[in-house]
């Protein structure tokens, strides 16, 4: 799906706008019920615009007010004109005459909707006006106005984002037309044509003519047309286009990767019907034909002629419709010849092109000129924006026109002289290594920054050298660019790449080929590592680096750690990395506010990624922010990934924080049953699971739930029968310790059935302690004193003391908390030739 700088700049103005309405009802409102400040219908509809962001129902107008869009702004603050400063009235009735234009041009935007040719024009001589008017209320509009006029090239790095309702329309994979940045021009009676003929009785249509005369255009152009309107009959819109070829002065040239066959045709066609089988592709596409009503689109068909597609087409069920686009015809359909322009719009076309592309010298020639040189243009949309494009490089009209068998050569050839040094790099690397490249990978191989590739792409979109395309990368939208037909094949025999150039851009791309293959590798050995950054495509290497290498100097350097996050999120603003490497940044800084944001910014870019939730989660609970929360967090990413031992340790800790021992216990019995995982981690989660039973049985034996005690004590005599006798040392046996004594407690009862359970389970729990070797000597005692000054101190077991030394902790981050009184088990050598003596010392929280 290709947009256009001109529905980016509309965007831009449109967010700033309705930003600006907001502060405006907050300031107005404050911080009050829902219902009291908007209409119930109002309100509503916002409230379920927040919920698609899976957020709980608010109470207060601050919480609906993100999703509130330009309409009902605008609807909240007339209401409340009258706590308005008169300054800020004034400024609305700017807006009240271009009120339904502006909600217009929004629904095109918000929606993919084609463009018209006066959307940019209108919004932004609203928008100075607003701000000539009263610039105080309106701050965000007159930031972007200025960034617009000082820098147009920033709109290349938004991404569209406007709330919304859920569209309307029908299903659809429709593509935004090539005029989506001059509007459509004339042909209205061929367009009603067309319309009329897909609605009536013909199950074919097809729309033929020339190359490059606009077939492609009014195809959609119609499409678009009958999926607004109400008494169109069909259930989904799909588009598939079979373009194979480019048509040049020299010769025909095949495009790599083109659809090349009918069944081709059709298998690319199930894609977008959602089918995930194509064994018989023609009988499935003729099945959902069947079942639904559905206009099927197929571009470009002079590729793929061949008997199947005809016998296809005679084989329509009756609803469903096809409409084709093609260069010859098919001799079974309803046919439209499609002519070149009229002279009064081909006028009409470079007129406007002029006016947009800011063309002085087209824009100020007399009427008899433009006529002329629209005659010699012969009506071909595609012929006249190259004519454009070239006049707007600094070339005459005339010589443009001397020889229009080579009216291709002539305008790319001038416009490449007019190229800026930034542009011709990216061109050259284009050419080297043809293909989408996204503005990340294009700015490494370039060697230029985020800024200076955005300003050299918008530079090369305007002048028709590359096309912008929307894909999907991972979970997320990805923009990337090409060159266009035209301009590569007035390339690759007027402007080839100089051998040393190409030897230089083939070494970047290699530098970068191995770069991926390390960062990959280190991804692989340690996805959960803070260190490790993930690459979803070849164009995330470039910004994966500079990820990795912010990572190493935060630590040093924060503040050019998160600058360069910044770079990256400036160059692929959808690549989640970026901002799960900044909220990692941040929470090592204590930036517990900035790095929420920054998870939740790469949580929403990547819901499914494990690596996220664990990042987010393991944060939230390091930190002790919202327990809760990380829970829900870890085991969302538990669905994407259930066999990461580090997500599920950490859902066991969260469970035994949040009290639920018996869950916590439960998780441990996941990791005991996970293979390939260290002695270390189920170590660790047995020490977990059995301090959650010894805690969890305390509780209840207090309580005097002794039946239920003996419940959660069972549960951990079975955890620990299970395991490698390997298993049962250090803290785990102290943990077994402690449960034996809960145990005893319970042996004592009055409850027979109860006491007899107990005693079964101090048998067993002693028979597992008898199976491990090496801590038959172990004890359990407490703290009697800890000198830190001096790193010693001494436990009370028994009758004796034992003497221990700070490097005898298991755990060295327990040393700040040691204080008398605290549970420790350890290794008694009561023999020690310096008086008894403890190893391997186990605090027990």
């Amino acid at each position: 799906m290709s947009f256009s700088a001109a529905r980016l700049t509309c965007y831009a103005l449109l967010s700033a706008l309705e930003d600006d309405m907001r502060s405006l009802i907050a300031d107005v409102l404050g911080d009050i019920d829902v219902l009291t400040a908007l209409p119930e219908d109002l309100a509503e509809r916002a409230q379920k615009r927040r919920a698609k962001d899976g957020l709980p129902r608010t109470a207060t107008l601050p919480g609906l007010l993100a999703y509130l869009d330009f309409a009902d702004s605008w609807e909240i603050l007339r209401a409340n004109s009258a706590a308005l400063r008169d300054q800020t009235r004034e400024t609305l009735d700017v807006l009240k005459p271009s009120f339904e234009r502006i909600i217009a041009i929004r629904n095109r935007v918000a929606h993919t909707r084609p463009m018209e040719i006066e959307d940019p024009a209108v919004l932004v001589d609203v928008t100075k006006a607003v701000i000539d008017k009263n610039s105080l209320d309106w701050p965000v509009l007159a930031g972007t106005v200025q960034r617009l006029s000082e820098d147009p090239s920033f709109v290349l790095g938004l991404t569209v984002n406007l709330p919304h309702d859920p569209d309307p329309a029908p299903q659809h994979n429709l593509p935004i037309p090539d005029f989506d940045e001059t509007g459509f021009f004339g042909r209205r009676d061929q367009l009603r044509r067309i319309k009329r003929l897909i609605k009536g009785a013909y199950p074919v249509v097809s729309i033929l003519g020339d190359g490059g005369v606009g077939k492609t255009s009014i195809a959609l152009k119609a499409v678009y047309e009958l999926m607004e309107d109400p008494q169109s009959p069909f259930e989904a819109y799909i588009w598939v286009t079979a373009k194979a070829t480019i048509l040049t002065t020299t010769e025909i040239r095949r495009i790599s990767g083109a659809i090349e066959s009918s069944l081709g045709l059709f298998a690319e066609a199930l894609t977008h019907l959602g089918s995930e089988t194509i064994d018989d592709p023609v009988e499935e596409v003729l099945q959902y034909l069947e079942n639904f009503k559905i206009l099927l689109i197929l571009d470009n068909m002079e590729t793929v002629l061949d008997a199947r597609l005809r016998n296809f087409l005679l084989e329509l069920p009756l609803g469903s419709k096809v409409l084709v686009t093609s260069r010859v015809g098919l001799g079974i359909e309803n046919p439209v010849l499609l002519e070149p322009l009229t002279l009064d719009d081909s006028i009409k076309l470079i007129r406007a092109l002029a006016r947009i592309r800011n063309v002085g010298l087209l824009k100020s020639l007399p009427q008899e000129s433009i006529e002329s040189i629209a005659r010699q243009m012969g009506g071909h949309p595609t012929y006249i924006k190259w004519f454009v494009a070239g006049v707007q490089a600094g070339r005459r009209p005339e010589e443009l026109l001397s020889d229009k068998s080579m009216l291709l050569e002539f305008c790319m050839s001038n416009v490449y002289d007019h190229l800026g040094e930034g542009a011709r790099a990216l061109v050259d690397v284009m050419q080297v290594l043809p293909g989408l490249r996204n503005q990340a990978e294009l700015a490494f191989l370039a060697g230029v920054s985020a800024r200076e590739v955005q300003g050299s792409l918008l530079e090369l979109i305007t002048t028709n050298f590359v096309q912008m395309t929307s894909q999907m990368t991972g979970d997320s939208l990805d923009t990337a660019y090409h060159l266009s037909d035209f301009a590569t094949e007035y390339l690759s025999y007027h402007h080839p790449v100089d051998e040393i150039v190409r030897n230089h851009i083939l070494s970047r791309r290699q530098e970068l080929v191995d770069l991926g293959n390390s960062l990959t590798a280190a991804s692989s050995r340690s996805p959960y590592s803070k260190d490790a950054v993930n690459i979803r495509a070849h164009g995330d290497i470039h910004v994966a680096k500079m990820l990795r290498d912010a990572l190493m100097r935060s630590l040093d350097d924060p503040n050019s750690a998160l600058s360069q996050c910044r770079e990256v999120q400036l160059l692929a603003p959808n690549y989640y990395e970026g901002w799960r490497v900044e909220g990692n940044i941040r929470a090592n800084i204590r930036d517990h506010a900035g790095a929420i944001a920054a998870f939740d910014r790469a949580l929403e870019l990547a819901p499914e990624s494990a690596a996220v939730a664990f990042h987010f989660g393991t944060f939230l609970l390091d930190e002790s922010i919202d327990t809760i929360r990380a829970l829900k967090i870890l085991q969302d990413g538990a669905k994407s990934d259930s066999t990461s031992i580090e997500i599920s340790g950490q859902i066991q800790w969260a469970h035994y924080l949040l009290g639920n021992y018996s869950e916590s216990i439960s998780v441990c019995r996941h990791i005991l049953s996970m293979t390939n995982v260290t002695y270390s981690d189920k170590s660790i989660a047995l020490i977990i699971a059995l301090r959650a039973g010894f805690v969890d049985s305390s509780l209840k034996i207090d309580d005097k739930q002794f039946g239920n005690a003996a419940e959660i004590i069972e549960q951990c005599v079975d955890l620990v029968a299970s395991v490698d006798p390997g298993l049962i040392q250090h803290e785990v046996y102290d943990r077994i310790t402690q449960l034996i004594s809960l145990a005893r407690k319970l042996s004592q009862t009055s409850e027979d059935y109860v006491a007899r359970k107990a005693k079964q389970f101090i048998s067993k729990f002693e028979d597992v302690q008898q199976s491990c070797q090496g801590d038959g000597n172990r004890l359990i005692g407490k703290v009697k004193s800890f000198l830190s000054d001096k790193g010693f101190g001494f436990i009370r077991a028994g009758s004796r003391d034992y003497f221990f030394h700070y490097k005898d902790l298991t755990d060295g981050n327990a040393l700040d908390r040691l204080e008398p009184g605290l549970s420790v088990g350890f290794n008694a050598f009561p023999d020690s030739p310096r008086g008894p003596r403890a190893e391997s010392v186990a605090v027990l929280f």
